[in-house]
């Protein structure tokens, strides 16, 4: 695709399915060479729970690039945390090239998504501060939803196990479970309502995430339990499910 946006932070992600046997091997490995996400909640186990709306065409042209396995596609998402009305949603732009995944990050207001999504403007008053945020992101994420007319299309949840590099490197694993998702039409970031329909079964869903050199005790990890590399793009699952439902996009 063409309309990918220019790269602000850039890294690579490899992805492996685990059973929950295996995640308890790879906790391990995490507990001895990273520290748990500032996110996490101990009470939960060191999980918090991750909300992501996609948007697209009404042809599903985002879906399809990645369906295809285009090497140089984009996604468009909101993603939020939580139902209070206070924290933000983050706009993001997810771009891939090749292996090479780049990301654009803005925070809005939970108060201005809807007005901000289908009315295809953002403001500087719908925007607020956070972490790991940069200048000009959400007006970059209208800006290409207007381009394709994209409307939101899909909400997908699950529960997330994150630990992080303790010096501040750029290195990341994730582990999300209970996956599922829910056709929308709503822009309004919101964690409740029937319709969730599960898709993610008992695997867990392991992400490394770094921007140099994969881990030399990740590689030991992936060697000693067997994991293999793959492909596991939740969005494009989602689709495939609620449209296996009947569940249409029109």
């Amino acid at each position: 695709m063409n309309d990918e946006p220019m790269p602000v932070s850039q890294r690579f992600e490899y992805k492996y399915l685990l059973s929950e046997s295996q995640a308890e091997l790879v906790r391990g490995f995490a507990w001895s060479h990273l520290v748990p996400d500032t996110h996490a909640d101990p009470r939960r186990g060191n999980d918090y729970p991750v909300y992501s709306l996609y948007l697209d065409s009404r042809d599903l042209r985002l879906y399809r690039s990645s369906a295809t396995g285009e090497m140089n596609r984009f996604k468009l998402r909101a993603r939020w945390y939580d139902d209070h009305p206070d924290t933000p949603v983050f706009f993001e732009v997810k771009a891939r090239r090749n292996d090479v995944v780049m990301k654009h990050r803005g925070a809005v207001r939970k108060a201005s998504v809807e007005r901000a999504v289908h009315g295809f403007c953002v403001v500087p008053e719908d925007q607020c501060e956070a972490d790991g945020c940069d200048a000009g992101a959400a007006e970059r994420f209208i800006e290409l939803c207007a381009k394709l007319l994209a409307r939101p299309m899909v909400i997908i949840r699950y529960e997330r196990e994150a630990y992080v590099a303790p010096e501040g490197r750029p290195l990341r694993l994730t582990m999300d479970r209970r996956i599922s998702c829910l056709r929308t039409n709503a822009a309004c970031p919101t964690c409740d309502g029937p319709g969730w329909i599960e898709f993610g079964g008992e695997q867990v869903v392991l992400e490394v995430k770094f921007s140099d050199t994969f881990p030399a005790w990740a590689g030991d990890m992936v060697r000693g339990l067997n994991l293999v590399r793959t492909s596991m793009a939740k969005y494009v699952k989602a689709v495939d499910t609620l449209s296996s439902w009947g569940i249409g996009f029109a």
